[in-house]
């Protein structure tokens, strides 16, 4: 009852003392973040598809039309002819383009199937300047880029069973068709079809 009393303050650490303890907690708390966001990191990237393995922005090579077509599930008109192909790959996705040349009887003939009932293809009013380039465009296969050109221009997207054809059940990807009659009773028909699934590379 008599002993000694304690101290005022006691059992209380000085200010510096605390304000040191509160950094060191901090600083750990700092370092267990940091920790777990490298662990994170290293996740994603292990689970990223490799740049090579995508074959990152870069053009596939041996993408010939006859491959594009049977990879798109589309038949190109026997008669066609100046026909060009390419499968270009990116990190976000991949997109095969083909492009020829045929009478525009036969190029109404090729779209028609492809088309929803009721709908119709539309010209290009807004067109991209002369020069515009895509890097997964027209271009690398020596062709103006569709979105450049008016005259004689008309576009549609479609996808695969969209339409009750043949035709329209056969197709793998969603594309855009673009037809430009390049002179009166010929027409080069346009295709740029993407996938966020990697597409098939063709064979070496």
């Amino acid at each position: 009852m008599n002993g000694l009393a304690a101290p005022a303050g006691a059992g209380k650490g000085k200010p510096w003392q605390r304000r040191l303890a509160i950094g060191a907690w901090v600083f750990s708390g700092l370092c267990v973040l940091g920790v777990l966001g490298a662990v994170v990191w290293v996740m994603y990237e292990v689970r990223q598809p490799a740049g090579a393995e995508r074959g990152a922005c870069c053009w596939q090579e041996n993408a010939t039309p006859e491959w594009t077509a049977g990879v798109l599930g589309l038949r190109v008109p026997e008669t066609a002819t100046d026909r060009r192909a390419g499968l270009h790959s990116n990190e976000q996705y991949d997109a095969a383009l083909l492009a020829f040349t045929v009478t525009t009887a036969e190029a109404d003939r090729f779209v028609r199937p492809l088309r929803r009932e009721g709908t119709r293809m539309l010209p290009n009013p807004k067109p991209e300047k002369q020069g515009f380039t895509r890097s997964d465009g027209f271009t690398h296969l020596g062709l103006p880029e569709p979105e450049t050109l008016v005259q004689g221009m008309l576009s549609t997207s479609v996808c695969p069973r969209e339409a009750k054809t043949p035709e329209s059940g056969a197709l793998r990807l969603c594309a855009q068709l673009h037809t430009h009659e390049l002179q009166p009773g010929t027409t080069r028909v346009y295709i740029w079809a993407g996938s966020d699934a990697p597409i098939e590379r063709p064979p070496s």
